[in-house]
Formats: structure tokens, sequence, C-alpha cells
């Protein structure tokens, strides 16, 4: 048999099912900050991530998500996200 090799391609990370609310509550602002927090999701809330972006440091990050939720279009702090999607910068 022929001494070439093939390699398999190794596929991309993505995460398995929806994005959600991973914590006993998560917090929807309607900015990128705590200021603007107006409601507090249950825990598996699900989210669609919409963009990113980098503003007040709180729970061990800057990073934002503009989510939509059926509670409505907002911001969460990034730890509060569970299986990300790959979003652009807002």
């Amino acid at each position: 048999m022929g001494g070439a090799t093939l390699l398999a391609a190794a596929p991309t990370a993505s995460a398995y099912g929806p994005s959600y609310c991973n914590s006993s509550t998560c917090s929807l602002s309607n900015s990128p900050s705590t200021g603007g927090i107006y409601f507090e999701m249950p825990r598996l809330t699900p989210v669609t991530m919409i963009c990113w972006t980098d503003n007040q440091w709180w729970n061990g990050t800057n990073r934002w998500f503009k989510v939509n939720t059926v509670y409505g279009t907002g911001y969460m702090i990034a730890t509060q996200v569970s299986n990300q999607t790959r979003v652009g910068h807002c």
C-alpha cells in the first residue's frame, strides 16, 4: 500500500444546544452595565446571542452580550451565559 498518510481535519468546536442563563437568576440590562438592570430571568432561560461588547467589570469580567430573550432584548454579563456562540462585536 502507498506510503501516503491521510489526516482528517478536526471539526471546529461549537456549543451544543441554545445559549441559556446559567445562574439561579440572570440579570437583563438595557445597557452593558449593572446600572441598567431591569429584570432577573430564571435559570435555564434560553437566550439568542446577538453581539458582544466590553464595558463595566462585574462578576469577574467586562464582557457583555446583547441577547434576545422571551423577556425582551438586552445585555447579559458573559459569566451568566452558558453554551456561548460566536457573535461579532456590537
